[in-house]
């Protein structure tokens, strides 16, 4: 069964799968690389990509599963073993308005915080081993960028076309494939809204 394009996020148990750092690399993991066909990966082979014990894995494995984030793709025999390998379910996500107000935000926001925890901890790490450049573009191109827009008031035409433009460089990003083998690992994380008043009676 092939991953579907997009998966509606419409209840509380699902967005909370969510809300977990560990979980949400795994997801990464598995939603990475050519989107015409996902990753499929073992316990142990997410374990060694995520630099992690295996055993701590198969908790947050099934927590997946039941939410039906990720499913059984294959299951082989290794050593004797029964061995599950995972596929997302998924390509991308779609979340309810109903999740980020009212009694569903507390949820909302800890999905959030383990999305922005994950890319945090991950680039501690590897600015923590020297694997991170660091320098102006004329130093070297590859450099750490980290930067905050400031707040600005702009017609609602203009905030839709550099919404598009970002979600197009997303999508580049997305659409790479891992095809040099001289290659290195880059990451990519992406944040932008715009606030707006709700329309009468909303």
């Amino acid at each position: 069964m092939e991953p579907q394009p997009v998966r509606a996020i419409t209840d509380v148990e699902t967005m909370r799968a969510l809300s977990d750092p560990t979980r949400v690399a795994i997801l990464r993991l598995l939603m990475s690389g050519d989107r015409t066909a996902p990753p499929v990966m073992s316990a142990k082979e997410l374990a060694a990509a995520l630099g992690e014990p295996q055993t701590k894995l198969y908790r947050h494995l099934k927590q997946l599963e039941a939410a039906e984030l990720i499913r059984v793709a294959e299951t082989r025999l290794v050593s004797g073993i029964q061995e599950q390998r995972y596929q997302t379910a998924q390509l991308d996500f779609e979340i309810s308005r109903d999740l980020v107000t009212d009694e569903a935000s507390g949820e909302f926001a800890d999905t959030l915080s383990a999305l922005f925890g994950e890319f945090r901890t991950e680039l501690v790490a590897n600015l923590s081993a020297g694997r991170v450049p660091i320098g102006a573009e004329a130093q070297t191109p590859l450099g750490l960028l980290i930067g905050r827009g400031m707040v600005r008031r702009v017609s609602r035409d203009r905030a839709a076309e550099f919404r598009r433009r970002l979600l197009a460089l997303q999508a580049e990003f997305d659409a790479l494939e891992d095809d040099d083998p001289d290659g290195i690992p880059v990451h990519l994380l992406v944040g932008w809204y715009a606030v707006t008043e709700p329309a009468a009676g909303e």
